[in-house]
């Protein structure tokens, strides 16, 4: 049992309660999110198909395969029963044919071919699903980022492909450099041999990128079992929720400052 250390006779004892601080840093400090996050809404979605792409040759943990380069249509389900939260900002997103333009944000699953539920989450907590792991904080912002400087980028087919094999760069890279080209890498991508060099356009946005904190409403629409989806969500804010733990730890934080300075007046 821990024994707290008496003052010295006539003394005050005026000693921060170091373990609360420190604890709560711990917990404030922490880089990297849970896990998974709590749903911010849901919704009915379908995979409906892709207009601007090139296909890809698509290197990841040494298989290989030619996936659809580009965006990725998706169809919502308007009926109001089967959305809440965000969800509903994200089917009011859809045009006048139900569809989103969204991108592939998750490698290691199939896409979807029903209808079938998706949560939303910030991109902090995504991809999810067997094989995938969450991007964290830092690969969050850079792809708001993306999509803040290059989403007006995508009206052609080049562009698209450029655009995703972007999106699969920042959420897969693992050498600390972003470079689609890199064969070294978890993840590289090559071009069919009659494509113009979309790659070189994908790298260049990537060593662009910059430091700041663009207000994107980037979300990415989530599935255990099926292919996720990242989009901008117009009129939500860029910055995640802070999760409760975070809370609880700042403001044990604050408190024990705070009466630790109380104490030394």
């Amino acid at each position: 049992m821990n024994r707290k250390k008496p003052s010295l006779p006539g003394r005050v004892s005026r000693g921060p309660p170091i373990a609360a601080i420190v604890l709560a840093a711990a917990m404030v400090l922490a880089t990297g999110p849970p896990a998974r996050a709590t749903s911010l809404g849901q919704l009915d979605l379908r995979y409906a198909g892709s207009d601007f792409y090139r296909n890809g040759i698509v290197h990841l943990d040494g298989g290989t395969t030619v996936l659809v380069t580009g965006k990725y249509i998706l169809e919502v389900d308007t009926n109001p029963a089967t959305y809440w939260g965000q969800g509903k900002d994200v089917v009011e997103q859809a045009d006048t044919n139900d569809m989103l333009d969204t991108f592939c944000a998750d490698l290691e699953q199939a896409a979807l071919g029903d209808f079938t539920t998706y949560d939303v989450y910030h991109p902090e907590y995504a991809p999810i699903g067997a094989g995938n792991s969450p991007m964290g904080i830092e690969k969050a912002w850079d792809l708001r980022r993306l999509f803040n400087q290059h989403l007006g980028d995508v009206a052609s087919a080049n562009g698209a492909a450029a655009f995703q094999a972007a999106v699969w760069e920042i959420v897969y890279e693992d050498t600390g450099t972003y470079n689609v080209k890199d064969s070294a890498s978890r993840l590289w991508i090559e071009k069919m041999a009659h494509d113009p060099d979309w790659l070189t356009t994908a790298n260049t946005w990537l060593t662009g990128l910059g430091t700041g904190h663009p207000d994107v409403g980037l979300r990415v629409l989530a599935n255990e079992d099926y292919q996720d989806y990242a989009l901008v969500v117009l009129g939500l804010p860029a910055d995640p929720v802070p999760e409760p733990v975070t809370l609880a730890g700042l403001m044990l934080g604050v408190g024990s400052l705070v009466g630790y300075l109380r104490r030394r007046r």
